[in-house]
């Protein structure tokens, strides 16, 4: 009786997985094309129209993908983030297959369960980010690494290369795999061999190969990009904020993720002797789980000690362990997996539920404009740029038939007001460039700083933008222009009301040097 009890939750607890998984994909389909860009998206899609083989903050993978998906599908947002939903399924087909060649075919399903609820694995399937490509990359190296390591399968080796390459050419920290083989193959005594053999070194090279166009843009650009994402975050004194590092990782998987990571490698130390005993091979790739966890993990804490860390830093290193942490919520034990429940646990059914509730929730409110909430200036969250779009390129339009010439754009912020200003600017076929961003007044704007100079743009007129009113009569702005307008703010509306506001004025007869009168 108490058999076929636990079978018939079994049954229901693997429908429920199915369903849950399945709708996982469609929210993320459905919402797809209907938020708008955050900014972070729209500055990605700027890379895109200035296509290059590498980039200040980034490499270039990036700006391929949406370059590639725009020329098929047109000028959208869905079009920006189809690349991110379509390697999300790359990305969790590596991650099942890897699931099963170490932990066990009954642990696939589950894995995909926290790869479709995590707010960070979620996320990589819909936001168009350095992210989504990277993290692809990072899960077919965990797949080709075991099976070339422990499956012994010598070509292997060459598809992680293959994965290395592309993975750099998305973000610089996919590098952290490296460090991590090399101290498995130290420690697992069994693939010491591996040292004497070519295929390891013929990988890496393959890895570098691929990264040549990286490469060569820093060459010519003075190693910008490696001095941004090197030298300068690992530059400076202690500046202990380790604190940060585990509030994004309860962010990235939630504490219950969290907490299931930790207790995964706890319980594997305490009782690796004992799994080592009972089957040589299974505590190898379960050694190799924990190291590809710990290592990239262990150099983000040092980071953290010395600086700031970013919020999404940790994503891919729970990569490794959540298959452990799979087959630990469907009740497998690490010390004897065939003493199993057939099922997974309750509580992650519940939480991954409450998740994809919250996600449904969420896109809707955005979608609808928050309503209800008061809106500041900033602009953060993806609901009023397409408005903000709308309204610019009508006040281009009225400068435009006041002074008989084109403005340029100049927002004065970091770079979101350009890069927004250029992706929902509704006549993009102007010869002139169309925005820029602080970089022509006051401060840097990362890439802006190299898609537009100041001595392009002298003697034009400027539309000039900002969040608060205050920049808009800083003395580096208005020096640079003979005349000045007066300052007005734009609200952004829809029908549920406010949505966001931004200040502006005209500035006429730019001058890249500046005014001794402004």
């Amino acid at each position: 009786m108490i058999i076929k009890k636990q079978n018939i939750l079994g049954l229901i607890s693997r429908e429920w997985l199915w369903l849950i998984i399945g709708l996982g994909v469609v929210i993320r389909l459905v919402f797809l094309g209907l938020l708008n860009l955050l900014p972070e998206e729209a500055y990605y899609w700027n890379y895109a129209q200035h296509l290059d083989l590498g980039y200040l903050d980034h490499p270039p993978m990036v700006a391929w993908l949406i370059f590639i998906s725009e020329a098929v599908f047109g000028k959208s947002e869905f079009a920006v983030r189809l690349p991110a939903f379509l390697g999300w399924f790359v990305f969790a087909f590596f991650m099942y297959r890897f699931t099963e060649n170490t932990v066990g075919k009954i642990v696939g399903k589950p894995v995909l369960l926290l790869l479709v609820s995590l707010p960070i694995y979620m996320s990589v399937g819909f936001l168009m980010t350095p992210d989504a490509p990277y993290y692809v990359c990072w899960a077919a190296s965990l797949f080709f690494l075991e099976r070339a390591i422990i499956g012994g399968r010598t070509f292997s080796w060459y598809l992680a290369g293959v994965c290395l390459g592309l993975g750099l050419l998305s973000k610089y920290t996919m590098g952290l795999i490296v460090p991590a083989t090399v101290v498995y193959l130290l420690l697992d005594k069994k693939s010491r061999h591996w040292f004497r053999r070519p295929q390891p070194y013929l990988a890496l090279l393959i890895g570098l190969v691929l990264f040549m166009p990286a490469l060569y843009w820093n060459a010519q650009h003075g190693w910008a990009s490696f001095a941004f994402q090197g030298s300068r975050r690992w530059s400076g004194g202690v500046d202990f904020q380790l604190h940060i590092l585990i509030g994004s990782a309860l962010v990235l998987i939630t504490p219950l993720g969290l907490y299931e990571a930790i207790a995964t490698l706890l319980r594997f130390w305490k009782n690796r002797m004992i799994i080592h005993g009972a089957d040589a091979l299974r505590c190898r790739k379960y050694f190799f789980l924990v190291i590809f966890t710990l290592v990239p993990l262990s150099i983000f804490i040092l980071h953290s000690i010395q600086g700031q860390p970013k919020l999404n830093w940790t994503g891919p290193v729970w990569l490794a362990i959540l298959p452990l942490v799979a087959a630990r919520i469907s009740g497998i034990s690490v010390i004897n997996p065939q003493k199993t429940m057939q099922s997974v646990s309750m509580r992650w059914i519940v939480t991954a539920s409450v998740l994809l509730f919250f996600y449904v929730a969420g896109f809707g409110y955005l979608v609808a404009g928050m309503p209800g909430m008061t809106k500041g200036s900033g602009m953060k969250f993806p609901i009023a740029w397409k408005a903000y779009g709308d309204k610019i390129d009508k006040i281009e339009s009225r400068l435009e038939a006041d002074t008989n010439s084109e403005p340029i754009v100049i927002g004065l912020d970091k770079y979101w007001l350009a890069s927004q200003a250029s992706f929902y600017d509704n006549d993009s076929g102007d010869i002139l460039p169309e925005a820029a961003a602080r970089n022509l007044v006051c401060g840097s704007s990362l890439m802006w700083d190299f898609w537009v100079e100041s001595e392009t743009v002298a003697g034009r007129n400027g539309l000039l933008v900002s969040f608060t009113e205050d920049k808009l009569e800083q003395s580096c702005v208005t020096r640079h222009f003979s005349e000045l307008g007066k300052i007005t703010k734009e609200v952004l509306t829809n029908c549920t009301g406010e949505i966001g506001y931004f200040y502006w004025r005209a500035g006429y007869n730019y001058n890249p040097s500046g005014y001794s009168n402004p």
